[in-house]
């Protein structure tokens, strides 16, 4: 025969029949037994070859051939005896088939679960082997019970091992027996022989094993100090280039690691250090990069969450994760992608707060979900849902602050709130209130920069603070005011920028300070306001070539490419004028296509209504008039009543240009009164004549 033996199973045996599997073939027969008559022969050193295969199962309602041949080529039968195979209805067939070949007497069954004696749901015996005999008698196989309250694992073994070599188990224990005294002996002689050199050896790994777990508790020592606390002090000094290499002197340590070397805390700080990377990377610009960093960290922190749920470090491991990734969407503008991952990092955060109510950091990060959903929703368009969250979020800090007076990261979580709300103010044309909000802003940060001057997360705040703080100061007239705070945020912004020019946060601030100050240029020095736009647009148009997804590159490149656009019309040159703005429409048509929004809707009309321009520059009015009419239409969609005060001026723009002065009244009296100035003045068109 080609097989000592056929192995039948069930699928919820596995596990059993792959012990069972590897038992067989490689056991070695007692010498004293090789040789002597078998049931098919002199008895061999091993049992042979045990066929094993349930991959080759059949979907129709007969075995396959390749079952049946090896049924044919099979000396015995072995049936791993359990409820599970006592209603296969394959395994009663493999029975059936073996029994047809007239071997029904080398069929052996090794019970593993169920009861032998049971008629019921606990019968371990498919139905083929208790079918009555030819003389009609009740067939009562007999089994190697491996069960505990049996004979156990071992001597069921013994007993199966007994039956396929057709000898008595007394006898084959005994052989067992005397082979284990014998093997007993040769190791107790060896170990006498050997005993010195094992106590020697002995020492010897129990120091190098106490050497090597204190090692590798120094090597985590040293990864969790990377990867916390320096990478907290290099983030503060805003150092890319350090914080990339401490992420490579991880991963390359993770690599190191066998899968039997990663403990949980390896887990752990693999999945910090991903989130890192990830954070570098997106400083960076490296959207996608960032985004399969973040994804690794999350998965690996979700499995240890889920390992371990009342543990609340993984929880917040794992939030972090959901944050970050919410984060890389909503800077795609991929809103819905990032409310789903944002509510996930909000919902964690309410799980977090409620195991321990003590712990003020985790119930900060409640607010941070808060936060998010908030900034989510103005980016949405929907101001009074995202204004009442900022209101309450910024009470809240007032609150905890008067608690944590010196806390300089909730001094500037509060400010960030305050920021928010400026900037709703400023949209909705409350321009002082916004004035205020900022300044509020800028004051609190600057106490950061005071308390800490060497921290460049302060810095970067800051800078964002007195921009902003300028651009309000500039819209109402305050331009002395305007140049001197963006004079000083753009020494600071370009010596950040020149420090680490891998830095995309720092070149995107350096150019929005040269930006504002082409803007703040453009009327009274063009040829300054043209070099500084020119500097602004060499910024963007790097930082939008490595990331074109990121909305606030194309937003801030289509920003100085329509100001030099601007510009070249006030010196007549409407050639390179409309040269830059069909650039920005190229730039910005795949976005607006893809994901209009409020922010890419007005620099779409802002772009029609500087084309208008360069058609009447032209001489050619039914072009200025079809751009108009255009830019007027997407200005006027969804205005609401009263319209939305950020579209105003471009709004009061584009219908004096078409001799619709009386229109635009009302718009430009709600611009006054709330002590708007615009950067350039109000101007009539004239007419042109038609081609």
């Amino acid at each position: 025969m080609r097989y000592a033996a056929f192995l039948s199973y069930s699928h919820a045996d596995a596990r059993w029949a792959q012990w069972l599997h590897r038992r067989l073939e490689a056991y070695r027969v007692p010498s004293r037994l090789v040789g002597t008559p078998g049931p098919d022969g002199p008895i061999g050193t091993r049992l042979g070859t045990i066929f094993r295969d349930r991959d080759e199962l059949p979907t129709s309602g007969d075995l396959g051939a390749t079952i049946k041949s090896a049924l044919s080529e099979s000396s015995a039968l072995i049936v791993i005896c359990s409820p599970a195979v006592a209603r296969s209805r394959w395994a009663n067939r493999e029975v059936e088939a073996f029994q047809a070949l007239g071997r029904g007497d080398r069929i052996a069954c090794f019970v593993v679960a169920g009861d032998p004696a049971s008629g019921g749901d606990d019968a371990c015996f498919p139905p083929a082997l208790l079918a009555p005999g030819p003389d009609g008698a009740p067939n009562e196989p007999l089994a190697a019970d491996a069960r505990p309250q049996g004979d156990g694992r071992d001597r069921a073994f013994l007993r199966l091992v007994a039956g396929l070599l057709g000898v008595s188990y007394d006898v084959l224990a005994r052989r067992e027996a005397q082979r284990r005294h014998r093997r007993m002996l040769a190791i107790t002689v060896g170990a006498l022989l050997g005993m010195a050199v094992a106590f020697g050896l002995a020492a010897a790994a129990y120091v190098a094993r106490n050497d090597a777990q204190r090692r590798q508790a120094q090597a985590e020592d040293i990864l969790g100090f990377m990867l916390g606390d320096l990478r907290t002090k290099l983030t503060t000094v805003g150092r890319l280039d350090l914080m990339r290499a401490v992420d490579d002197k991880a991963t390359s340590y993770f690599a190191t690691l066998q899968p039997r070397d990663l403990s949980d805390r390896a887990l752990e700080e693999q999945a910090r250090s991903l989130t890192g990377i990830g954070q570098v990377r997106l400083d960076e610009g490296h959207h996608e990069q960032a985004m399969a960093a973040f994804r690794e960290a999350y998965e690996r922190s979700r499995a240890l969450s889920e390992r371990q749920p009342d543990n609340g470090q993984r929880l917040f491991d794992r939030a972090q994760a959901e944050y970050w990734i919410g984060l890389v969407f909503w800077r795609k503008n991929q809103f819905d992608d990032a409310e789903t991952w944002l509510r996930r990092y909000r919902d964690s955060a309410l799980k977090l707060a409620a195991m321990d109510p003590a712990n003020f950091d985790w119930q900060r990060e409640v607010s941070y979900g808060h936060h998010n959903l908030a900034v989510l929703d103005q980016s949405r368009g929907h101001y009074k849902q995202a204004e009442q969250a900022f209101r309450a979020e910024l009470n809240l800090y007032r609150e905890w602050l008067k608690t944590h007076p010196q806390d300089t990261s909730l001094r500037d979580e509060a400010a960030n709130a305050a920021s928010f709300l400026g900037t709703l103010a400023q949209d909705d044309g409350r321009l002082s209130e916004a004035q205020a909000r900022f300044q509020e802003q800028l004051d609190a940060v600057s106490r950061n920069r005071q308390a800490e001057p060497d921290n460049a997360i302060w810095k970067k705040t800051w800078l964002d603070a007195r921009v902003l703080l300028a651009q309000v100061q500039a819209v109402q007239g305050k331009t002395t005011e305007a140049r001197r705070g963006l004079d000083e945020a753009t020494a600071l912004a370009e010596s950040l920028a020149a420090q680490d020019r891998n830095n995309r946060e720092w070149q995107q601030i350096a150019g929005v300070c040269r930006l504002w100050q082409a803007k703040l240029a453009a009327s009274s020095d063009p040829e300054r306001a043209e070099g500084d736009a020119r500097i602004a647009e060499r910024v963007f148009t790097a930082a939008h070539a490595a990331e074109p997804d990121d909305a606030r590159f194309l937003r801030s490149l289509t920003n100085s490419r329509l100001l030099l656009a601007q510009l070249a019309l006030q010196r007549n040159d409407p050639g390179s004028a409309s040269v830059l703005l069909s650039q920005a429409e190229a730039d910005l048509k795949p976005a607006w296509i893809r994901k209009p929004n409020e922010e890419l809707r007005q620099l779409v009309a802002r772009t029609r209504y500087q084309q208008g321009q360069v058609a009447q520059a032209r001489g050619d009015a039914k072009a200025s008039m079809a751009a108009w009419t255009e830019a007027e239409r997407l200005l006027r969609d969804g205005l609401g009543n009263p319209p939305a005060f950020n579209r105003l001026d471009l709004l009061v723009r584009v219908l004096q240009a078409q001799h619709r002065g009386a229109e635009a009244a009302p718009y430009r009296a709600r611009l006054d009164k709330s002590g708007y100035v615009p950067l350039s003045p109000f101007r009539q068109s004239t007419a042109v004549a038609s081609r």
